[in-house]
């Protein structure tokens, strides 16, 4: 990307605004902190007015600021979609649209229904990015996040996907080896396979009592990779606690077992999370309801093979 000192000022602005702090701008740039703060100070100058106060974890708009960031945003998004538009037929979409998504439904979901709306629309360029960090890690930039879970707190708008919660599993052969934990209590007694998202302690979420409340478990196999995981589970290695969009044909098929079905599991569900309003390309909202109206009825006919 080219250095702020060469962009136009509302790009500059918007592009920091969702970066979030003048650091992560800079290290997206590939530039100095001080230029970006020499850059922003500059601006400010121009217009006569502060845009943001600086802080170490995050930047903080003025009102000023706000009203320049979403005025950007709209104008930035009218002049794209000028570009995009010149030479297409009327009501045809087109241009590109960058998506994020976490890596395991990524893989097996959502990059099969890119490939199947870019065949519907070939004007339109469709970028995937699979990756294991939270959205607010990823560089700005991309039109539609995918995340499946509860959201941290977030200005851009959410769409729901796909009803999911989360539900422990295990294979047949580790049941009749280890037996079937009646009660959460009776986790720890078990090899539990484990998702290493963090440096944290690791524990299920249940629903006891109607309150969420984490149950610390321990495993002697952990992983990043969900894919990977449950690949072990299958291969009788432990307990699992793997989304029901994940595991629900293994279910299905006898491949797994729902372990503690009487111990209900808060919502995770898949979600969209993305930036409304006026000046969101048709492109973008065509997707959304792409991938609304065909995950569910994906997820709901997908198998794995033999």
């Amino acid at each position: 990307m080219p250095s702020p000192s060469s962009v136009d000022d509302l790009e500059f602005f918007t592009a920091l605004v969702a970066a979030g702090t003048m650091t992560e701008a800079a290290r997206h740039w590939g530039v100095s902190v001080s230029v970006v703060s020499r850059r922003l100070r500059a601006l400010e100058q121009r217009l006569g007015v502060r845009l943001a106060r600086r802080g170490s974890r995050a930047l903080t708009l003025t009102p000023e600021g706000e009203r320049y960031r979403a005025g950007g945003l709209s104008i930035l998004q009218q002049v794209r979609d000028l570009d995009a538009s010149i030479g297409n037929t009327p009501g045809e979409i087109s241009g590109p649209v960058r998506v994020v998504s976490t890596v395991g439904l990524g893989r097996l979901h959502i990059a099969p229904l890119l490939r199947e709306f870019q065949s519907l629309h070939r004007r339109v360029e469709c970028s995937l990015e699979l990756t294991s960090l939270p959205l607010s890690a990823v560089q700005p930039g991309y039109d539609i996040g995918i995340h499946v879970g509860p959201l941290p707190d977030s200005s851009r708008a959410v769409r729901r996907l796909l009803g999911n919660r989360r539900v422990v599993v295990a294979s047949p052969g580790y049941l009749a080896r280890h037996g079937v934990p009646g009660d959460v209590r009776e986790l720890r007694g078990h090899d539990c396979l484990v998702l290493r998202e963090n440096e944290g302690d690791v524990s299920w979420r249940f629903l006891l009592d109607g309150k969420e409340t984490g149950v610390p478990v321990r495993g002697k196999l952990l992983c990043n990779d969900g894919i990977a995981l449950l690949d072990w589970c299958l291969d009788g290695a432990g307990l699992a606690m793997r989304s029901l969009w994940h595991v629900e044909p293994y279910l299905r098929r006898g491949d797994l077992v729902h372990v503690l079905p009487h111990v209900p599991t808060p919502q995770a569900d898949v979600v969209a999370v993305f930036d409304a309003g006026p000046g969101v390309p048709a492109r973008v909202q065509v997707l959304l309801d792409h991938l609304r109206d065909r995950l569910p009825e994906r997820i709901g006919s997908h198998s794995p093979g033999p």
